[in-house]
């Protein structure tokens, strides 16, 4: 990497060139990229609410949480 470095700061043209070549090449590029204002997302997640008032956090676990686990899988 130091030898690349060294080469391209004693070829200035040289490294200007590959600068240009890029940029020309980006900018190229630029038009073939398919743009969308809102593009599609799709979300491999959902969400349950359950109420279930009253309820500790044990019950919750054993009277809810677990069996819309199993019934998801």
């Amino acid at each position: 990497m130091r030898e690349l470095i060294h080469w391209f700061s004693r070829n200035h043209v040289a490294g200007n060139f590959v600068m240009l070549a890029v940029m020309l090449l980006g900018f190229a590029t630029w038009f073939k990229l398919r743009k969308e204002i809102f593009p599609e997302t799709a979300i491999d997640a959902f969400t349950i609410s359950v109420p279930y008032p009253n309820a500790s956090p044990d019950e919750v676990e054993t009277g809810v949480v677990l069996p819309i686990e199993e019934a998801i899988q």
